[in-house]
């Protein structure tokens, strides 16, 4: 979806779940609708879009390219609205404890915007930016196990992405025991909770430690939880 207006703030939302209908994307769009109307905003799923992984040839640091991509692909969609983006939120799936490929190969493709050269920072070595900008940026995720510590490694991750990057990281939005999305409304109100966050986001905060905690409150316990998805399971199986 795109609503363009020169006035209005650029939104970059990445989609990476592959499921129809998918948790992680409602989500998203729950996000974007509480931020209101007053944005530009593009939404992808790379999935869908021809994108070649980076190949790590470093001939975008080349002097006669300067940050032209060996791949002339459908990133490039990304890339023209990440130059101008205020805003930047991921949603995406939990895989394995991390980002599903469908997001990573953004990351990866992101390396563009690095310069060569190496300095330091208080937290370490980073490169220069080739399109610096004030960026917030927000990461959506869902998870099928009840235990919120499942997304501690990919927060981890997420955290030193933005630092490399200079992004503003401006909350995280998690849901685990994803697999009541398709059994029930337990999660409805979870839905109204991050529409809220996006109000938050848009008043010019971050999201509040206590949004973020309101969210990820379990709805059920995790054993029965752990119980019913089990037996959603082995009733599929046969």
């Amino acid at each position: 979806m795109i609503m363009s207006s020169a006035e209005k703030k650029v939104i970059l939302a990445i989609s990476g779940s592959q499921r129809n209908p998918s948790l992680s994307d409602k989500m998203l769009d729950s996000f974007i609708a509480g931020m209101g109307q007053g944005y530009e905003v593009h939404k992808f799923y790379p999935h869908k879009m021809n994108i070649h992984s980076c190949t790590g040839c470093f001939h975008c640091w080349q002097k006669k390219y300067q940050g032209i991509c060996m791949h002339q692909d459908e990133f490039k969609k990304i890339l023209d609205v990440y130059k101008k983006a205020d805003y930047i939120v991921f949603a995406t799936p939990l895989y394995i404890f991390d980002f599903p490929a469908t997001v990573k190969i953004v990351f990866d493709r992101l390396f563009i915007d690095l310069q060569p050269d190496q300095v330091e920072v208080p937290w370490g070595t980073e490169h220069p930016k080739r399109f610096p900008r004030d960026r917030k940026v927000v990461l959506i995720s869902s998870c099928g196990f009840p235990d919120i510590e499942e997304f501690d490694i990919i927060k981890l991750h997420f955290d030193k992405i933005c630092k490399g990057f200079g992004w503003e990281h401006a909350g995280n939005i998690f849901i685990s025991a994803a697999g009541l999305f398709h059994s029930s409304k337990l999660l409805d109100k979870k839905f109204d909770l991050i529409k809220s966050a996006g109000e938050e986001i848009s008043a010019g905060e971050r999201i509040s430690e206590a949004m973020q905690h309101q969210i990820s409150t379990y709805v059920m316990p995790k054993e029965v939880y752990r119980r019913m998805t089990t037996a959603s399971f082995s009733q599929k199986a046969l």
